[in-house]
């Protein structure tokens, strides 16, 4: 019996695709309506690993540090993902903070956690270099986790695997429930956390397969309903959950929304070049050859992958080389003595629409130039109605931690239907991006979901670093 708060954590899930489908939600729905439909914002970037550190720790991702903004103008133009342990969290969760208040506490498969810890309580881990850990080991026997299941890691699917992927994502999400299901049968703790994985990861799959208004939606298809079908699912989870515990509070988070990656490229280094930030090296014959030849095999790798898709072991080649890095954004492009001003890494590989600009000045210049840059790049329009950039903003203005350093100087959020682009051109604005044929879907930073039963949500508007003081308000 869980006897004070259940958490459940969803990844990915996301608000406007609540509202689409509300009518067959019924539980998610009620979470939400009961509640006047609170808003939650995700961290800046709305990636999983900063957005879930910020849930646990309360802290944004300049105090935590959990941040991986590669810099593209790196000399050797290496890829470093940043790394972490544990011992980043262990100490300074929401559920170790129940712990010193004296509440006992069962954590399942929570995301970032690696090898974990043993608690006053349960936690059972996620799956990480092959193996899955429960604490107390007593309890191996009781939950069983299905390392066969919870450990598929599918990525860059081809499409005739599609309906294979689909599968493992729809039992990947039974056996969480499984567990979950299993502490609130077993389990007498006053705290469950249980964190769901799959609805993010199937958003990345199939979003142009489900979106009827995708610019390459395929038309009626066998996975036209794939991403509804999860979200019933989902819905279908939370009220058996309910129905186990209907005395126990339960709170509903997502770290993120999703929706469509960008399909068209707002060309951002071209309107640094524009107004005068950014050289590019001078052309010759011998440079115009690499280029061309550079495109070419990116056109060729992405052709291939779409096709057949990358197999586990080339996935884990890829992270560990460099070389992928180089195809899609170089810091051999420009003339570095004369930039002052580029897209950061993080739009650059994943043509998200939102993004940073990193801004080289001396410290004491460097806030007045960005507000020349965003002042300028203000008057940037698609069309005439439309502005390229939702809003755009100096870093400091938004967090001001100590690991803003870790930040670009210039963070934005473009149009929605545009991708930021490394690369120069004629254009601005044109059909010409590529992460959309790997991955169609992509995170979103207004849209993620807060609700709740046996608590009051006050807020019209949350964020990420609410949610730690919203679960231990209930414990106060």
């Amino acid at each position: 019996m869980i006897n004070k708060l259940i958490v459940i954590g969803i990844d990915g899930m996301d608000f406007d695709v609540v509202k689409k489908y509300e009518k067959d939600l019924p539980t998610i729905s009620k979470l939400l309506s009961d509640n006047n439909y609170p808003r939650l914002r995700s961290v800046f970037p709305a990636d999983t690993t900063p957005a879930w550190s910020t849930i646990y720790t309360g802290l944004d991702p300049t105090q935590h540090g959990i941040i991986n903004f590669v810099n593209v103008k790196d000399r050797d133009n290496s890829y470093k993902p940043f790394e972490f342990d544990d011992s980043v969290f262990k100490g300074k969760t929401f559920w170790d903070k129940l712990n010193e208040m004296g509440y006992s506490t069962t954590v399942l498969l929570p995301m970032n956690i690696k090898n974990g810890w043993d608690i006053n309580g349960t936690m059972v881990t996620r799956p990480y270099k092959g193996e899955m850990h429960v604490y107390p080991s007593s309890k191996e026997s009781l939950y069983k986790p299905d390392f066969s299941i919870l450990g598929t890691e599918s990525k860059f699917t081809s499409e005739s695997q599609l309906k294979i992927l689909k599968e493992e994502f729809f039992k990947k999400s039974d056996e969480e429930f499984r567990l979950t299901k299993c502490a609130i049968e077993n389990e007498d703790c006053d705290f469950l956390f249980s964190y769901f994985s799959t609805t993010d990861g199937l958003c990345h799959d199939f979003w142009r397969h489900c979106d009827e208004n995708h610019p390459e939606y395929p038309g009626e298809n066998e996975f036209m309903y794939a991403i509804k079908d999860l979200y019933i699912k989902m819905d279908n989870h939370l009220n058996e959950i309910i129905s186990l515990c209907p005395d126990t509070p339960l709170l509903l988070i997502s770290d993120h929304g999703h929706g469509a990656r960008p399909v068209y490229v707002a060309r951002v280094n071209e309107m640094l070049r524009r107004f005068g930030y950014l050289a590019p090296k001078t052309s010759n014959g011998t440079k115009k050859s690499k280029k061309s030849l550079k495109g070419l095999i990116k056109k060729t790798a992405l052709n291939f992958v779409a096709r057949f898709g990358l197999p586990k072991w080339a996935v884990k080649i890829a992270r560990k080389v460099p070389v992928w890095k180089g195809l899609f954004a170089s810091g051999n492009d420009f003339d570095w003595d004369k930039t002052v001003a580029y897209l950061s890494d993080l739009s650059a590989l994943k043509n998200y629409s939102y993004g940073g600009i990193r801004v080289i000045a001396d410290d004491d210049k460097k806030d007045a130039l960005c507000d020349e840059i965003i002042k300028k790049l203000k008057t940037v329009m698609i069309d005439e109605n439309t502005p390229a950039f939702l809003w755009i903003k100096r870093t400091n203005t938004h967090y001001s931690g100590q690991y803003l350093h870790r930040y670009p100087e210039i963070i934005f959020q473009l149009d929605e239907s545009y991708g930021a682009d490394w690369n120069l051109g004629d254009e601005l604005f044109e059909k010409k991006g590529f992460m959309h044929r790997l991955s169609p879907g992509a995170h979103r930073y207004e849209t993620a979901v807060i609700g709740a039963k046996g608590i009051e949500l006050k807020k019209a508007q949350y964020e990420m670093t609410d949610i730690r003081d919203v679960i231990l308000s209930v414990f106060k």
